[in-house]
């Protein structure tokens, strides 16, 4: 008689077909971004694909015992690939040769990540004014697990050199601080109505946001709504 032995815990592979589907759903439910609820849909959709790298990230550093960093493009004078600027992700690990990618997303149309501080200070970013977006506590809202000392300018996956923001996973799988990742819907800026530098994307609800709260073992928890940062 043959027996069975359960697995525990999710291989790579499986957690990489989990982020695929993910992302499916996510472009076949973004084409409704702009009707209804369907910016809600999409915002959901955009919470559930950052999480799901987070977890890919987190497994594959402990698993592996090699750093692993997920990337966020921040930079907004790129003319590489502007559509890149707070919607492209990109999960690396670190090896002998240097990084390697393991997965690239980029998030619905019209879902951005609210930059970090340090990179949020560019002209035309917030549609109703910095005032409006802050914490239930009166601190900014923004992405604080990211930090400043994570930036780095690189040329990744065909682009030119443009300027990126890591989140960092130790080969424990940790990131050492616990952080919040804020997502928002907004909408393209018209060319030729912004200067060069200036933010490429207009965040235009302060309220109706969601996100991730990522303790210090890398272990993401859904966010929904300002009042829950």
């Amino acid at each position: 008689m043959k027996t069975c032995q359960a697995k525990s815990g999710f291989t790579l592979f499986e957690l990489l077909t989990v982020l695929a589907l993910v992302s499916v759903l996510a472009w076949l439910l973004a084409g409704g971004a702009d009707f209804g609820g369907g910016r809600a849909v999409a915002l959901q959709s955009a919470q559930a694909t950052v999480a799901n790298l987070i977890t890919v990230a987190r497994t594959k550093a402990a698993t592996s015992g090699q750093p692993v960093r997920l990337l966020l493009q921040i930079d907004p004078a790129s003319t590489v690939q502007p559509v890149r600027y707070l919607r492209y992700l990109v999960l690396q690990i670190q090896n002998g040769t240097g990084w390697q990618a393991l997965a690239e997303d980029y998030l619905p149309p019209g879902v951005y990540v609210v930059p970090p501080a340090f990179a949020a200070n560019v002209s035309g970013l917030f549609a109703e004014g910095v005032s409006r977006w802050l914490k239930s506590d009166g601190s900014a809202l923004r992405s604080n697990a990211f930090h400043s000392d994570q930036v780095t300018s690189e040329a990744i996956t065909g682009g030119g050199v443009e300027q990126w923001v890591s989140l960092n996973f130790s080969p424990y799988g940790n990131i050492g601080l616990a952080g919040q990742i804020v997502l928002a819907t907004g909408r393209p800026r018209p060319p030729g109505s912004y200067a060069t530098g200036d933010a490429p994307v207009m965040l235009d609800n302060a309220e109706a946001v969601r996100g991730l709260a990522i303790s210090a073992y890398g272990v993401p928890a859904l966010l929904a709504g300002r009042a829950s940062f």
